[in-house]
């Protein structure tokens, strides 16, 4: 049931995330991709924080995934079966229409995420 998970994909102002690290040297990238990878484990822990509890299945379900092409995404709902209904958690993308907490983490995160992504940039190519 892959159209019952929720996958947000931010678009950073103007222009994919993915086309600005295009136009940066190869250490900055990497870096860029790291902090990227961090803020989603803050946006993880965030929405965990945000989401509300009843059985803790849609909770647990909260995480982050990476591609085989290093795009990486924050999760919500599959794999967890809830306790009382027998189902696998099939009704993310619905408490986030009616009581968001991805969003909010989301918005939470991005300042931290940028601010590290321009720290470990400039880091990057300080070192080089």
């Amino acid at each position: 049931m892959a159209d019952q998970i929720i996958d947000l994909t931010v678009d950073w102002e103007k222009g994919t995330i993915e086309q600005k690290l295009a136009r940066l040297p190869e250490a900055a990238k990497e870096a860029a991709m790291q902090a990227i990878d961090e803020g989603a484990d803050f946006i993880v822990v965030m929405a965990k924080t945000q989401v509300l509890v009843d059985t803790g299945t849609l909770q647990k379900s909260i995480r982050k995934q990476k591609t085989r092409d290093n795009v990486v995404s924050v999760r919500a709902g599959g794999y967890y079966v809830n306790p009382k209904t027998g189902r696998t958690c099939d009704y993310a993308h619905w408490v986030e229409l009616y009581y968001p907490y991805m969003r909010p983490a989301i918005n939470m995160a991005r300042g931290y995420i940028l601010n590290l992504i321009k720290q470990n940039v400039v880091e990057a190519i300080k070192s080089e």
